[in-house]
């Protein structure tokens, strides 16, 4: 196996998170994978799966990145005997000596070009055409990114449905010890005594948290107590956002720390009175199952892929709405105790449907599919 990990952030969230801990997950099966990572990448994935081969070679710079996947990989995977290859961001070498797997996470590149930055629209819209056009199988996050996709193009290959998976060790609705939690928020900066909506995700156009922070700021008037606490890096196109929070008038109950440690993640989702993940569109939204494995109360988007997921035991706003969104918020933070217990325990035995495990297992099963398919094509069947 030869998987592409180069494009694997220093802080990785969405589809880097998924690459790492499938790596990991695959680690465990009966494999020879080899990691193509950028220069000086090797011990970061050699931590991740130490019994891998890390062949850091890729150019850091991502011109430079992109170029090496179409002139540097084929050669590479001939040099190392690799049998079959994974891109697990859209994209692959278009003249692969070997079959290729692709994963595809979301089609908003087609259904919403407004919610990512330009030049992007291009590029990924080019990488899906082509994966569907060259690859010898695909695989989608979710049912609902593989429908999409069937709408925007005509696959040459199998269509393989792989959801992420959750980690149980971590996302627990128990902290790893007594106070455990308490002395990570406080290290954060955050009241642990402190009712609070919580949000993890990049700040970027598609997340919503521009609306999150005026739906916020409108129930804080009745909500003395209650503070909104963002956690997660920043992107693109985030003036929606900084307007949001320069004119709220409770911004001083308004926490944004950037990106943050994986220890604080579980702690900021089993303590708060709410998580919300107001998310526009998404091919799976990891964050609103990991909200509901902690035990938590989730409000996220009708009508999306989260909702799916979710099921009866999350609360669902529409999502252009913000007078909704702090209605719908209110009801999951007021709802009687006996309501929000029957939501968390349906929560719990939903997220526990979904591991990494799973997932690197229908990953094994994409991966010998390709090699099946490229055998077939090459004896004419």
């Amino acid at each position: 196996m030869g998987i592409d990990v180069s494009a694997v952030p220093s802080n990785p969230a969405g589809a880097g998170r998924y690459t790492i801990e499938l790596i990991k997950a695959l680690a465990d099966d009966d494999l020879e994978i080899s990691l193509v990572a950028r220069t000086g990448d090797e011990g970061r994935f050699a931590a991740f799966a130490p019994s891998a081969e890390v062949v850091a070679v890729v150019p850091s710079a991502r011109p430079l990145r992109l170029a090496y996947e179409q002139i540097g990989i084929p050669r590479l995977e001939r040099r190392l005997g690799i049998d079959v290859y994974h891109g697990p961001h859209y994209t692959m070498p278009l003249r692969s000596p070997v079959p290729a797997v692709v994963t595809i996470h979301d089609v908003t590149f087609f259904d919403h070009p407004e919610l990512h930055e330009r030049s992007k629209v291009a590029f990924f819209r080019r990488a899906i055409r082509s994966a569907a056009a060259r690859a010898s199988v695909l695989v989608c996050v979710s049912s609902r990114t593989a429908d999409r996709l069937m709408d925007h193009v005509d696959p040459r290959c199998p269509v393989l449905i792989a959801p992420h998976g959750i980690d149980h060790v971590r996302f627990v609705p128990t902290e790893p010890s007594p106070g455990s939690d308490q002395l990570l928020l406080r290290a954060a900066g955050l009241d642990p005594s402190r009712s609070r909506l919580v949000a993890v995700g990049t700040v970027e156009p598609r997340k919503g948290f521009d609306r999150l922070v005026r739906a916020f700021d409108r129930l804080a008037e009745s909500q003395q107590e209650l503070e909104l606490v963002i956690a997660g890096q920043r992107g693109w196109a985030t003036q929606s956002f900084d307007d949001a929070l320069a004119a709220a008038r409770h911004r001083d109950r308004i926490s944004v720390l950037g990106y943050v440690d994986d220890d604080l993640v579980p702690a900021l989702l089993r303590t708060a009175g709410c998580v919300v993940y107001p998310s526009l569109d998404e091919g799976f939204g990891l964050p609103a199952l990991e909200g509901l494995a902690c035990g938590a109360a989730v409000v996220t988007t009708e009508g999306s892929v989260m909702a799916e997921l979710c099921g009866p035991a999350a609360w669902l706003a529409p999502p252009d709405d913000v007078g909704v969104l702090g209605e719908v918020i209110g009801e999951a933070l007021n709802a009687p105790t006996v309501t929000r217990s029957s939501r968390a325990d349906m929560g719990r035995r939903r997220a526990q449907e979904f591991s990494w495990a799973a997932t690197a297992s229908r990953h094994v099963e994409a991966y010998r599919l390709a090699v099946g398919t490229a055998g077939r094509e090459a004896a004419g069947g």
